[in-house]
């Protein structure tokens, strides 16, 4: 999704990273509920006029120039200025009132017109300009935590990108929109946005793309590039690919992964709210979700894993984010409500041990990336800019949405119940922006959840940081001639939440006796009856339940690296010339750009911090070489070559583990094989971060070839009648 953007949510299927509104406000990719596409005759702006443009556009590629002409009527014209948002980057050549010049300011991105002729009647306005949008391309990022890489608007040769809030039209805020747009450039450049297809048509040396939009609320994409257009319209909904040549055999399995998505989402949701849905590439590494369209960089179209995965995330934010609009005064939901009917939903289809694996992994990354001091309240999240945020906004709130089902499953209605809430949402608040609350209020009116329950439930999640920590304490084992009987008590610090957990009780490998406890202050007894002895008592043993996982629970993983507030980073003294380079690029892959990099000599004067290490080439020195005697035991480094578990023969390689002699500090490594080139070490060097979750990595010029996590110690929260 922000990749996120979508490559970084796509790279999450691989990896462990995320993936993605519009960069311009800091929205990522699927938080493009900013731009808000609402269905035939509904008024985005409820009880506001509708203002309708006929846009005329005309793309100059060769000079990075837009040519605007936009005739907008007012329905019902109130009197008083009027206040159009625009690029500031823009050149006003004319505007017109009712067909006569107007007067008019335009300063900081702010176009203002006096119309001060009678009230309540249809007023037109013409406003021609041009403006140049050349911002700079990043083909290759470092990092992908923000999701357009800075770029606000650009049109050239590889292509054009103008989000609705590069001002690349005249939009007037207080009213709704709808858009007849026609965009003419050079022969072979067809353009796309939201709403219906009228045609592209090729005429002399131009084409020529004409759009039909329903009213939209706050803005519209224009996207544009050399594409061969393919179609499949055999399903209710029309799909589309906008694929150039080097990516154009990708489009039958895409068109036919998005419409299987569609119909998913249609069965589990309700009716799909567009009138197409199209995936079109973009000439930089961007995943962008638009409604009815999706923006993906090429990089992006060609990982094989994108039409299981990331686009289903996004085609699934066209219920969530961009058809359910999102109140961001009350915190971003529509991040962790798609992450859990998409990414995490498929894992729960495929199995109930892939979808465990994925909450873990959830408790995993917040443990590692949020806990040491980066996290905030659920409702003060607005977007994913850093790892954390996307542990918190992504990850955190999944996770609240799997607790209130699972809360669904005591209740009369049970897990349809829950289902059939999304569904009223979806039904009654189409387009129409919905806070945390209005979900609560539909989980209790429809769901007939207990109203001081839920009020309880969302104060805990929504409105405070933090998780819970939970200890097992007193575990005692008795028998008698009726069986065996456990008792102990389970405690949590402050602050305290109200819980409702599972402990459970192994007493064969296939067999568990589970006994719900209901903990609200800071202790609860249990009780537990077996008719075997146990083998093991464990808390949570679904990972139902947000915590805060202790240190033992989590592998040392790349996140690991990335969650760091005291990383030193060390260049070795073997290292060549251009090994400083890659380093500066695996250090901004890993969330840590500003880390100064330092010489052995100087590492050796702070080995007594507390510090995280990360060398890059193993060190000459003997002092900081005996850091690596806590490595597992089964890897072997040297220059020349290196092992882990049994694996060889790769010339590159990334690993971290937890150092016990240094109090759990982090030792990480990036060990490039004498005698590999410069190309192979930037394109491993890049790939890291998308590895989040892995404790090691070995690349062969630049393809991953192993990957693992270290196994991890035995859990506080359990406890193994085995070993007593």
């Amino acid at each position: 999704m922000n990749t996120d953007a979508l490559l970084l949510h796509a790279m999450k299927s691989l990896t462990n990273s995320l993936l993605l509104p519009v960069a311009m406000r800091g929205k990522i990719l699927c938080l493009a509920a900013a731009l808000v596409f609402a269905a035939p005759g509904f008024s985005a702006n409820s009880g506001a006029e509708v203002c309708h443009h006929d846009l005329k556009v005309e793309l100059q590629p060769e000079k990075h120039r837009l040519l605007v002409q936009d005739d907008i009527c007012v329905d019902r014209w109130k009197g008083g200025d009027l206040n159009f948002l625009l690029s500031d980057k823009g050149n006003i050549k004319s505007v017109l009132v009712d067909g006569n010049p107007s007067e008019y300011s335009f300063r900081s991105g702010k176009l203002t017109l006096n119309a001060a002729s009678s009230m309540d009647r249809p007023l037109c306005v013409s406003i021609s300009f041009d403006a140049v949008f050349n911002d700079a391309i990043v083909s290759e990022p470092a990092s992908f935590d923000n999701p357009g890489f800075g770029v606000t608007g650009s049109i050239s040769g590889m292509g054009t990108f103008l989000p609705a809030d590069a001002g690349w039209y005249p939009s007037l805020a207080e009213y709704g929109q709808d858009f007849k747009l026609r965009a003419t450039a050079p022969r072979g450049i067809y353009a796309v946005t939201a709403g219906e297809l009228a045609g592209h048509e090729d005429r002399d040396a131009n084409s020529i793309s004409t759009w039909k939009t329903g009213p939209i609320g706050q803005g519209l994409s224009l996207s544009a590039g050399k594409y061969i257009v393919r179609s499949k319209k055999d399903g209710r909904i029309p799909v589309y690919t906008y694929f150039t040549s080097e990516t154009d055999s990708l489009s039958k399995t895409c068109l036919d992964a998005a419409a299987s998505h569609i119909e998913f989402y249609e069965r589990l949701h309700g009716p799909y709210p567009f009138p197409k849905f199209a995936i079109v590439e973009n000439f930089f590494p961007t995943g962008f979700g638009f409604p009815s369209y999706t923006l993906l960089g090429a990089s992006v179209l060609q990982l094989p894993f994108i039409p299981k995965t990331s686009l289903r995330h996004e085609i699934a934010h066209s219920w969530w984010g961009n058809g359910v609009l999102v109140d961001y005064a009350s915190g971003n939901w529509c991040e962790g409500l798609t992450t859990y009917v998409a990414d995490y939903f498929s894992q729960e289809i495929a199995s109930a041990a892939d979808a465990r694996l994925y909450r873990q992994q959830i408790l995993q990354d917040y443990a590692t990336l949020v806990a040491s001091g980066a996290d905030f309240p659920l409702r003060l999240f607005e977007s994913r800019v850093s790892p954390a945020t996307r542990a918190v906004g992504y990850g955190k709130a999944a996770f609240v949405f799997h607790m209130i089902r699972q809360k669904f499953l005591s209740l009369k209605g049970g897990d349809e119940a829950f289902w059939q809430c999304l569904r009223q949402i979806y039904k009654e608040r189409l387009f129409v922006r919905t806070s945390w609350e209005d979900f609560r209020n539909v989980f209790v009116g429809t769901g007939g959840w207990d109203p001081e329950e839920a009020r309880v439930f969302f104060d805990q999640w929504i409105a405070r940081s933090g998780a819970p920590v939970l200890k097992l304490q007193d575990v005692q084992l008795k028998s008698d001639g009726s069986g065996w009987h456990v008792t102990g008590s389970l405690l949590q610090n402050p602050p305290r939440y109200a819980l409702d957990i599972i402990v459970g009780l192994k007493i064969s490998p296939t067999e568990r006796l589970d006994t719900k406890i209901g903990i609200k202050d800071g202790s609860a007894s249990f009780s537990i009856q077996s008719p075997a002895a146990p083998e093991k008592l464990i808390v949570d043993p679904d990972v139902n339940v947000f915590r805060l996982l202790y240190p033992e629970e989590i592998p040392t993983v790349v996140n690991s690296v990335k969650g760091s507030k005291s990383l030193a980073a060390v260049l070795s003294d073997a290292s060549p010339p251009e090994a400083v380079k890659a380093f500066g690029l695996l250090l901004a892959g890993l969330d840590q750009a500003d880390v100064p990099i330092m010489s052995e000599k100087e590492a050796e004067m702070k080995m007594s911090e507390e510090r995280d290490l990360l060398f890059f080439g193993l060190p000459r020195s003997e002092k900081l070489r005996s850091l690596f005697s806590s490595s597992p035991e089964d890897v072997t480094l040297s220059s020349e070559k290196f092992s882990v578990k049994g694996f060889s023969g790769a010339d590159c390689l990334f690993l971290v583990f937890t150092d016990p002699g240094r109090r759990g500090g982090i030792t990480s490594l990036f060990l490039r094989i004498s005698g590999t080139d410069a190309d192979s070490v930037l394109t491993a060097a890049r790939k890291i971060t998308h590895y989040g979750k892995y404790s090691y990595l070995a690349f062969s010029r630049g393809l991953i070839q192993e990957k693992g996590v270290w196994e991890v110690l035995r859990s506080p929260l359990e406890f193994d009648f085995m070993r007593k």
